[in-house]
């Protein structure tokens, strides 16, 4: 094989039609832990739905309900503010690894290299074989033992893709209510059956057909990582001083280490040669490392002319102003998101005035009083029963103000929600100095958990005397 131009999309040909890469095998060093990693990934992706933390799924997203629960700690709409820490932080998160680590995230931990790599094709090449095998069954004319392969392949894709999507789902509908529904007729949820479905095909689709593509086509992370990396982030480079001139275009005097095998080519997902310099579809997936360092011990030359390291080949340097200007950043979001989780009410309320007129006249012992009326809508927000009881400011009652609630205290369930209407009955005699009268409401959990007690204003109306 000729050394590829590094100005040309390695996936498809003179014509602009797709090659479809069949990489070969490779063992060593990082192959291995890339395989327990990929291992661990996935249980975890697999087992999530079905762990509970505080009565709660472990990681849900419930959007018709608009709850989510992560890790223990319920969210409601109301705290979608809290989404810019969590999104922030991610963000900033991967920037920060990428200017240090490179690529490891494409490599190592996204959904589309883990389960490329660990599933679909170890479903290939346990029903096709090898990589050599495979790329002849690919070129042979259609026979009977090609049919029955390909059939088999394809229908194991499919399982596995289903298991996948459903598995997705149950992060958003709940492991055991996705259960109840497999059991059941798809009829009776059309619309969870359509979404698993079209999920089905589209993970089969990208997974089974597209694969490197979507890295080399459509992510974008591939696009700027020019932006994120510089010559001190970690990336997979070849050693071109050690390397060139390679066997075969060598002169008399000078031999380099690479004996152009072109193993590092066979070996790479997206087809790439890794001697061409950092690219844009690399993903940073070590297989030309391991498969480089196989052909230097076999010709009795020192490993590592393919390698994990930093592009100017300087030690990884924390300390460098990108990097501190990320940690610092995500330092502040953490920071900010854990005072927000730290200082959140147990339940959440939000005290309304009553539709209608402001206020009116009521007579109470041939006493004419200014009535307002308020509701109150409350949320428990936490993962035991509360009994909650409603005050108004002592200083007015003592004045003469009435204060009376239909439902007091008012009992609620984890997770439920109530409107809850009070009435204020006021002296005109308050009313002398101005038309409006400030005060406070109290919210207080007088159950068992005594979890709550919360003051909001509120802001009494009559007419001035």
């Amino acid at each position: 094989m000729n050394r590829l131009d590094p100005g040309k999309l390695t996936s498809v040909d003179e014509n602009g039609d797709r090659l479809y890469l069949i990489p070969a095998e490779v063992r060593g060093f990082f192959r291995k832990h890339r395989t327990w990693s990929q291992c661990v990934l996935l249980v975890i992706f697999l087992l999530l739905p079905w762990t509970r933390i505080n009565g709660h799924q472990t990681i849900l997203i419930d959007i018709p309900k608009r709850e989510f629960a992560l890790f223990g700690i319920l969210f409601r709409s109301h705290d979608a503010p809290l989404l810019f820490f969590v999104l922030g932080t991610l963000t900033l998160g991967l920037a920060f690894v990428t200017s240090i680590w490179g690529r490891v995230w494409c490599g190592w931990a996204c959904p589309q290299t883990v389960f490329i790599d660990a599933v679909f094709r170890r479903i290939e090449q346990w029903v096709e074989g090898s990589y050599i095998e495979r790329r002849r069954l690919r070129d042979a004319p259609l026979s009977w033992n090609k049919f029955s392969k390909v059939s088999l392949k394809w229908f194991l894709f499919f399982v596995a893709s289903s298991l996948i999507a459903h598995s997705f789902m149950a992060y958003f509908v709940g492991a055991v209510d996705l259960m109840h529904m497999v059991q059941n007729s798809p009829f009776q949820n059309p619309t969870y059956f359509i979404l698993v479905i079209s999920f089905t095909a589209l993970v089969l689709f990208d997974f089974a057909w597209f694969r490197e593509q979507f890295c080399v086509i459509m992510c974008p992370y591939g696009r700027i990582q020019s932006v994120l990396l510089d010559s001190k982030s970690m990336a997979v480079v070849y050693d071109e001083k050690r390397g060139e001139p390679r066997k075969g275009s060598a002169t008399k005097d000078k031999v380099g280490d690479c004996v152009s095998c072109n193993r590092c080519v066979q070996v790479c997902p997206t087809g790439i040669d890794i001697r061409n310099g950092l690219q844009m579809e690399c993903i940073a997936c070590t297989a030309c490392i391991d498969a480089c360092d196989e052909i230097m011990e076999k010709v009795k030359k020192p490993r590592g002319l393919i390698r994990y390291d930093t592009l100017d080949g300087s030690k990884i340097n924390l300390k460098k102003p990108r990097s501190l200007i990320y940690m610092t950043a995500i330092i502040f979001l953490v920071a900010g998101l854990s005072y927000a989780i730290g200082t959140r009410e147990s339940a959440h309320f939000t005290v309304l005035r009553g539709a209608g007129l402001p206020y009116s006249y009521v007579k109470n012992n041939e006493q004419e009083l200014i009535l307002n009326q308020f509701r109150i809508h409350i949320q428990n927000q936490s993962g035991k029963e509360a009994l909650y009881q409603l005050r108004l400011n002592a200083e007015l009652l003592q004045k003469g103000v009435e204060f009376s609630v239909a439902e007091n205290p008012l009992p609620l369930k984890p997770g439920d929600s109530r409107e809850w209407y009070f009435f204020v009955r006021i002296p005109p005699a308050l009313f002398t100095d101005s038309d409006k009268i400030k005060t406070t409401i109290e919210v207080q959990d007088i159950g068992p958990e005594k979890s709550l007690n919360s003051t909001r204003e509120l802001i009494l109306v009559g007419p001035r005397q």
